[in-house]
């Protein structure tokens, strides 16, 4: 019976707390005005990522309406 209830206290449910993610500061004017001077050709991962993030932006957005 001991081992019983021993196994059965290991069942009990699991409480998750939230994860405060870490707040990052919003580009500025200068960081806007230094990748519109970026070309395509010259830094295309740099492009493919940031269309990533605005793609990942829009589905959160989304999400919350």
């Amino acid at each position: 019976m001991l081992i019983a209830v021993s196994c059965l206290s290991s069942c009990a449910p699991v409480v998750c707390e939230e994860q405060m993610l870490p707040s990052f500061p919003i580009a500025g004017p200068q960081v806007a005005s230094e990748l519109e001077a970026l070309d395509f050709q010259s830094y295309p991962h740099l492009w493919d990522w940031i269309g990533r993030l605005n793609k990942l932006r829009l589905e959160l957005e989304n999400e919350r309406e």
